[in-house]
């Protein structure tokens, strides 16, 4: 285990009071906290967490006295020691630190937040304290096995709402400030407490067990609330049903806070959010927008239990938090929405996500200790929420939906109002189920990577050679990185029935499987059915055949359909067979109809296409595309009546592709719609505007650009807009079609006014797109970059991102080199993962293109050139 650096535990909290002012003038705040400690051995220093705070005095009461400390602070360890004269005697004691902090602008500790009406200015003072800059509030035992309870106190401008994790039980004016107090919360970790003051409103109702549910908002958006309000009254009611257990607390608050780093944070009872996972226009919202919300509303009500009653014991277990709530969070938008398919989107959003991370040799264990909080940083990653999230899946699948909810019932009231670590889980799910879960699953939880399962046939009909190896991006495993034996649920259906999945036991790294549904008259057979196992599937070339003639005549699932062809582009990708392959494969897709599997297509073309950009052989992509995607273009651009909402999402999707590989006939329809928008914002249906938005500025050149920052910047300074809507106007600012236009966009998402921080990485994004755009961007980064690390300097996860972005689409040699050469120097902590998968990822893009080129060239060429 890492040597983990933690408080002393010879003093512990069990209750804080804690009273803040702050000053929306100066940006500051003053501070007290009053802490309930027991002393277990008698001392004469006690040490907290503290960061960016001024203490201006500590001192401790007892029964037989009290004295008064100095204090000292360990920047290295953000930790406040405090030294008595005296020995405090063990027992009870009150240790009381007064202190002054500042309202920051780093979207962390207590922080402020602007919120722009036009030409006028709000200030918000907010919390978001995950991983650990509760320290950054008031002085405290930071760390998430260290629970106590917690009495706010707040004391602010008379006019506005103070809220925080419980209700409020007292209000006092006194001259123009009002003091609230809230009531005593349950024993909790510090990185769950909140508390925001603004000039707030809300919408509120019930759920079906009566507690009271409130959405708040800046002043003039509640009613965009009113979606998110009516899915977490349903949410919050499922979960108590579905769990077993009451919800622990006495009323539930969510609030959209307009600077917030990350898209949502669980505090209990007092839920924040950015705002576009919170807020839309129920009439006129777009179907992504609507499902976003729902869907990380569902996510944070879902650690209300799962992560706020039962707690991680320390960042190692991070998992259990983040992957648990990924999965349930999506089986309840499946209860309320089943029209959105949602378990169908889990395979590319969640599944397919975590593959591409994970196949890197800078991957990580979805378990993995750090020794610091602070490192915890670069793990709130696709490892922890969708690799987690898929083992979960597959923990479901395995033990079948009543034994598992059995498990978590036993786990939730075993642990409740403590903390936990992943055995204790694995532990209560056993006894749910009377099956070893740890047994099963610990390879999945433990180690870096999945395996790529190899299928071969033998003499005997339903017989088949099954060997598993660890899955690379690109290369195969050395036999030091290929040790891990996966044990595996392997799911098989057949053209005798698609619909029913067989499960076969594989654990071990080469052996014999009998499917007994198989006979002579079997067409096909699919492994991996349902796409519900993290592994990926290599098929023998007469197996590849036969499975993929199910896909031309619609026999086999959706998502069996879009499993396969993911893998085939993977496995290509990877060196391990041919791109030619792949593509060649999509033609048995001419007839497809279903949006995910579209979606799943055209990413995959775009990894070629990024491949091939700059190349002779990107006109003839442009063809090839524009042929397999002609039966589906037949869409058109209008909605029709009844029409369902993937179709809706399916729409924009095959128009986007077909734009963007140049149709000239959608780039002129967008650009007249764009042109339309302009002058009336409400002209365009909002599951069309990121497609218009983005069309219109790659083929409209300066002036498209010119108009587009127009529109956004209206938006900004509007209340009615809603904020999905305004995002997809930042986004495609970058899709400029000159590196000029490029340089532009940087320019302005780096010095507007209009852009927040949180959402610099919008436009970084759209402008690294091309081959063009990565260029200019990435030149603009490295000249900017002591100016991008003042803006990010406290939000490394964002700034992992831009890197990313900007980095990771890179395949020369040359910008290999750059890229290194250039981090070489530049080192920021909690972003050296993320550099060293992007350096990683150009590798993989190199060795693609080099494996590639020659035959793709040759092969689109002999296609689509006319």
């Amino acid at each position: 285990m890492t040597d983990r650096v933690l408080l002393p535990t010879n003093v512990t909290p069990s209750h804080y009071r804690v009273h803040l002012t702050p000053n929306f003038e100066t940006f500051k705040f003053d501070g007290k906290v009053d802490v309930q400690v027991s002393v277990k051995e008698a001392t004469k220093t006690v040490v907290v967490n503290t960061l960016d705070l001024e203490i201006l005095s500590a001192s401790i009461s007892y029964e037989s006295g009290n004295q008064t400390g100095t204090t000292a602070i360990d920047t290295e360890n953000e930790a406040l020691t405090i030294t008595f004269d005296n020995e405090v005697p063990v027992g009870a004691a009150t240790l009381t630190i007064t202190f002054i902090g500042v309202l920051n602008d780093k979207l962390c500790g207590f922080y402020r937040s602007k919120n722009v009406i036009g030409e006028e200015v709000e200030w918000i003072a907010t919390t978001q304290f995950e991983p650990a800059d509760a320290r950054m509030a008031f002085p405290c035992w930071d760390e998430p096995a260290i629970k106590a309870t917690f009495s706010i106190v707040l004391t602010a401008p008379k006019n506005l709402v103070a809220l925080s994790n419980m209700p409020a039980i007292s209000e006092t004016e006194e001259g123009d400030l009002k003091t609230t107090e809230f009531s005593v919360t349950p024993i909790v970790s510090t990185y769950l407490v909140a508390f925001c003051v603004g000039n707030f409103e809300c919408v509120e109702g019930k759920s079906s067990t009566n507690t009271p549910y409130r959405v708040w908002t800046t002043k003039g958006k509640k009613e965009m609330g009113r979606f998110a309000l009516d899915v977490g009254v349903k949410v919050l009611s499922y979960f108590e049903e579905y769990y077993g257990v009451p919800y622990p607390l006495p009323k539930t608050d969510m609030i959209a806070i307009p600077d917030f780093s990350a898209g949502a944070m669980e505090n209990w009872g007092l839920i924040t959010y950015r705002e576009t996972a919170l807020l839309c226009n129920q009439e006129t919202a777009s179907v992504g927008a609507k499902s976003r919300i729902a869907y990380v509303v569902s996510h944070e009500l879902a650690h209300q239990w799962f992560g706020n009653l039962v707690t991680m014991e320390w960042w190692k277990e991070l998992w259990l938090n983040e992957g648990f709530a990924t999965f349930v969070g999506t089986q309840a938008v499946a209860q309320f929405f089943p029209e959105w398919q949602v378990w169908k989107q889990f395979i590319s959003d969640y599944i397919f996500r975590a593959f591409k991370v994970d196949s890197l040799r800078n991957s990580h264990p979805i378990e993995v200790d750090v020794s610091k909080a602070r490192d915890i940083n670069e793990i709130f990653d696709a490892i922890s929420y969708c690799k987690g999230a898929s083992v979960i899946r597959m923990v479901s699948n395995y033990l079948g939906e009543e034994a598992f909810r059995k498990g978590l019932n036993i786990y939730l009231n075993r642990f409740k109002y403590s903390n936990a670590v992943t055995s204790d889980l694995w532990q209560a799910l056993s006894e749910g189920s009377g099956k070893d879960v740890n047994s099963v699953m610990n390879a999945w939880v433990s180690n870096m990577g999945f395996p790529v399962v190899s299928i071969t046939e033998t003499d005997k009909p339903g017989q088949y050679e099954v060997s598993q190896r660890r899955f690379f991006s690109f290369g195969e495993p050395t036999p030091e990185e290929d040790t891990t034996v996966w044990t595996i649920n392997l799911g098989v259906c057949s053209s005798k029935n698609p619909e029913k999945i067989s499960y076969l036991d594989v654990n071990q790294k080469s052996q014999q499987v009998t499917y007994s549904e198989e006979d002579a008259s079997t067409e096909w057979v699919k492994f991996n059915a349902g796409q519900s196992g993290f592994y990926r599937v290599q098929y023998s070339p007469a197996l590849a055949e036969r499975v993929a003639a199910s896909v031309k005549s619609g026999a086999l699932p959706a998502e069996d359909r879009l499993g396969l062809v993911e893998d085939a582009f993977a496995l290509a990708l990877s060196g391990a067979t041919s791109l030619v392959q792949a593509l060649a494969l999509t033609a048995s897709y001419t007839n497809e109809d279903d949006y995910v599997v579209w979606s799943t297509i055209s990413e995959n073309i775009g990894t070629v296409g990024n491949l091939l950009s700059g190349e002779p052989a990107a006109a003839y992509l442009d063809k090839y595309v524009t042929t397999l995607y002609s039966k589906i273009g037949t869409l058109g651009w209008d909605s029709k009546s009844g029409e369902s909402d993937l179709t809706k999402l399916l729409r924009a999707r095959v128009l986007a592709t077909l734009g963007g590989h140049g149709d000239t006939a959608i780039v002129e329809e967008a650009k007249k719609r764009f042109a339309t928008f302009a002058d009336d914002f409400s002209s365009l249906s909002a599951d069309l505007a990121g497609v218009v938005f983005t069309l219109a500025v790659k083929f409209g050149g300066e002036e498209a650009v010119e108009t587009m920052i127009s529109i956004y910047e209206k938006m900004h300074k509007s209340s009615d807009v809603a904020p999905d809507l305004r995002i997809k106007a930042l986004t495609a600012i970058g899709f400029g079609s000159t590196p000029a236009l490029i340089e532009k966009a940087l320019h302005y998402a780096f010095e507007s006014d209009c852009v927040r921080t949180q959402d610099l990485f919008y436009p970084i994004f759209a402008c690294s797109q091309s081959h063009y755009g990565r260029e200019a961007t990435w030149s603009f980064l490295k000249t900017n970059w002591d100016t991008l690390l003042k803006k990010l300097e406290s939000s490394n996860f964002l700034l992992g991102r831009i890197i990313s972005y900007a980095t990771s689409g890179f395949s020369s040699e040359e910008k290999l080199k750059d890229v290194e050469e250039f981090f070489s120097t530049r080192k920021v902590a909690g972003t050296e993962r993320t550099i060293a998968q992007s350096i990683e990822s150009i590798k993989a893009n190199s060795a693609a293109l080099a494996n590639n080129k020659e035959s793709v060239t040759a092969w689109l060429k002999e296609h689509y050139s006319a």
